[in-house]
């Protein structure tokens, strides 16, 4: 990741993408941009002048402001995102209950097509408690889906100088439904997540840490981050298209409205 472009519109809400992209960029010591998508030509020159009077207002006149023309800002956005050498950071919606709305239909779309990490920042994005990446903290299941950000995550990890934590969450209502041996719960549970940051260990010669909570999920996850300062979550989606579920889950859908900190959010390429 060479350069951080942050995707803006003439929102109030697309300032949250600037601020996580500024920190992003200072803490990585790539440039930043902006970058702003229009339908047609005559609209350039107003959304530049619109988005430099925001960089005035918020003392980032220096950063760059790239206007494009495209008829998809979905399509430019994600071939933008699949690049190796970018990290695109984009703002999420507070919308509820379609799930769609939830991330917004351009950023839904631009996870969709992207196929690397998209890092975004829902309505609840505290700047001043995540000025940096310190931890970044890995949602996995022992799915393959979930563990598809795991190459990236480690490389981000480096990057960034952070340090990683996989976060497994055991559904105390599922598992009531799955005898155990009293005895061993704990193990069995625990076996897979602490075996997997072993694993990373070994491959990657880097410290893994690793949390097994329980719970409901979403609630877990959330209040878990809620006490969390200068920490990324990573995460996959199954990032099907229409109003069906664009995160993986409801689960997800509630952390990225509820947390505070930044999301990295992956679609698998190879997925169903």
């Amino acid at each position: 990741m060479d350069k951080i472009h942050v995707a803006m519109d003439e929102s109030d809400a697309s300032l949250r993408a600037l601020t996580l992209g500024q920190h992003l960029a200072r803490q990585l010591a790539v440039p930043l941009s902006i970058t702003s998508v229009v339908a047609a030509e005559d609209r350039v020159e107003p959304r530049r002048a619109a988005l430099q009077s925001r960089l005035v207002d918020r003392e980032a006149e220096d950063v760059i402001v790239e206007v494009a023309v495209h008829e998809s800002a979905k399509d430019y956005l994600g071939q933008l995102a699949g690049r190796d050498d970018v990290g695109l950071c984009m703002m999420a919606h507070g919308r509820r209950p379609v799930p769609e709305m939830l991330v917004g239909s351009v950023t839904a779309g631009v996870v969709r097509r992207a196929n690397r990490p998209v890092y975004l920042c829902g309505p609840r994005f505290d700047a001043g408690s995540h000025r940096q990446v310190e931890v970044l903290m890995v949602c996995v299941d022992g799915s393959a889906l979930s563990e598809a950000i795991l190459p990236h995550a480690v490389e981000l990890s480096r990057r960034l100088v952070a340090r990683l934590q996989l976060l497994q969450v055991i559904d105390t209502g599922a598992a009531a439904a799955v005898p155990l041996d009293g005895g061993h719960a704990d193990v069995m549970e625990s076996g897979y997540v602490h075996g997997l940051a072993r694993r990373l260990r070994a491959d990657h010669a880097m410290e893994v840490d690793w949390e097994v909570l329980h719970g409901d999920p979403a609630d877990s996850i959330v209040s878990y981050l809620a006490d969390c300062q200068n920490t990324m979550l990573a995460m996959t989606t199954h990032g099907r298209s229409g109003l069906s579920q664009v995160i993986a889950g409801s689960v997800s859908h509630e952390v990225l409205h509820e947390a505070r900190c930044p999301v990295a959010v992956l679609r698998p390429a190879d997925i169903n």
